[in-house]
């Protein structure tokens, strides 16, 4: 796999900018090339274990991609962080014990071997910021604790959140108006602006909030010229078909075709990062070739171009926001006590007991002739349970009594009736 991410960052940073028109009215692209070569990238220094991580936390973003566009419907653009929820999991997973560590490794892929996951977020939180000098790419972790309701967060791991995330951990007063503020402001402030909030309003029975922001921004190491961007139709996931702008560039590259679809890798900056893009063949739509590539598939498609060619590329310029509902996706993939007020352990963390009652994202990305760029913040709410010391008593039925049976979800009475001993 690395021999063929390096050939493909090789012949991929070969690209092809055709010769400028003869008028402003001519855009029809000339047939001169020139070449242009980019400085090598970082490559981020993973460790044997890291890069099972790597695969495995690579196949737990398409799945939970994958459950995401099953719970909205495939309706309409999106755009999806999993790195930023994978963060997000990892200081959740820092705090946890018991089963709700086992369900959140469980489901990233990371083995019960906490400060190994820890360490290997860390690597990715450093490494991504200085793989391409070309590209600006930020982290940033925050924990703001309420203030009014007591929690303490246990010193290990408040350590851990430091040294791990380089989190930044404050306690707030949530009855204030000016805590929402900066929590919004928290967002604004890491992704340039692109989340300008994550929450319209804040309880004041929230017990803890936990952030991570993630933010991308650099230039295609060729850009599209923009006298070559025309209107041209694009075709709906309905059939109809509407005027879009496209940009408009030949690229020397490998690339990949099969049946059900072709892929283009179009790199950034020095070719650290890049953008896959998969387009479904003729007669596949997007909604199956999502939630009938499994990740395997998805890998093969990605890695496998082996096919070299002039690749005349037309892409939309397009710009996408979207808020994405964490809960219920995840508790589908198999994490489950993390959100269920009776069974949450997150006794790693605080004395308290809590467990994440919202967790969400929002996203953005914008695409145009210069390049590209892309924000997420995902939070995580958590809440008091309802938890109390349970107190014992006797329960005896050594005298008549009533009794009921009925349908739980429904409560529905089925039977009802007394026992007095005869």
């Amino acid at each position: 796999m690395e021999k063929i991410w390096k050939l493909l960052a090789i012949a991929s940073l070969m690209l092809v900018a055709m010769a400028s028109c003869s008028s402003d009215e001519d855009v029809t692209m000339g047939e001169d090339e020139v070449v242009q070569f980019c400085d090598w990238p970082t490559a981020i220094q993973l460790t044997e274990e890291q890069k099972q991580m790597r695969d495995n936390n690579n196949e737990f973003a398409w799945r939970l991609f994958q459950t995401t566009q099953e719970a909205d419907g495939h309706q309409g653009s999106s755009i999806l962080s999993p790195l930023s929820v994978t963060y997000l999991l990892g200081m959740m997973d820092a705090g946890a014990a018991g089963c709700t560590r086992d369900e959140i490794t469980g489901v990233l892929g990371f083995g019960n071997n906490v400060a190994a996951f820890n360490e290997y977020c860390k690597t990715m939180i450093d490494g991504s910021a200085i793989a391409d000098p070309a590209a600006t790419v930020k982290t940033a972790n925050c924990i703001e604790v309420n203030s009014t309701l007591g929690i303490g967060l246990l010193p290990q791991f408040v350590d851990d959140m430091k040294h791990y995330y380089y989190a930044q951990i404050d306690a707030l007063d949530f009855t204030k108006g000016n805590a929402l503020d900066k929590i919004n402001s928290w967002c604004k402030d890491h992704t340039d602006g692109m989340i300008p909030s994550i929450l319209d309003q804040l309880s004041p029975d929230m017990a803890m909030i936990m952030l991570n922001a993630i933010y991308f921004k650099a230039d295609w190491s060729a850009r599209f010229d923009k006298k070559y961007t025309r209107k041209l139709d694009f075709t709906l996931p309905n059939g109809t078909t509407v005027k879009r702008d496209l940009m408009h560039i030949k690229v020397r590259t490998f690339f990949g075709k099969n049946d059900s679809c072709s892929v283009v890798r179009l790199p950034f900056g020095s070719g650290a990062y890049g953008m896959y893009i998969l387009l479904p063949a003729e007669g596949v739509s997007l909604e199956k070739l999502i939630q009938g590539m499994n990740f395997q598939e998805l890998n093969a498609n990605i890695q496998n171009n082996t096919l070299m060619g002039d690749i005349d590329v037309l892409l939309p310029k397009f710009e996408t926001t979207n808020q994405t509902k964490l809960i219920q996706p995840l508790r589908d993939m198999g994490i489950k006590s993390a959100f269920d007020p009776f069974s949450a352990d997150f006794s790693n963390m605080t004395n308290a007991p809590l467990f994440v009652s919202v967790m969400l994202q929002k996203a953005k990305i914008e695409v145009n002739e210069d390049g590209a760029k892309a924000a997420a913040v995902t939070m995580a709410g958590f809440t008091y349970t309802s938890y109390e010391p349970y107190n014992k008593f006797d329960f005896h039925a050594t005298r008549p009594f009533l009794y009921l049976i009925l349908e739980e979800s429904t409560r529905s009475i089925f039977f009802i009736g007394t026992y007095c001993g005869d």
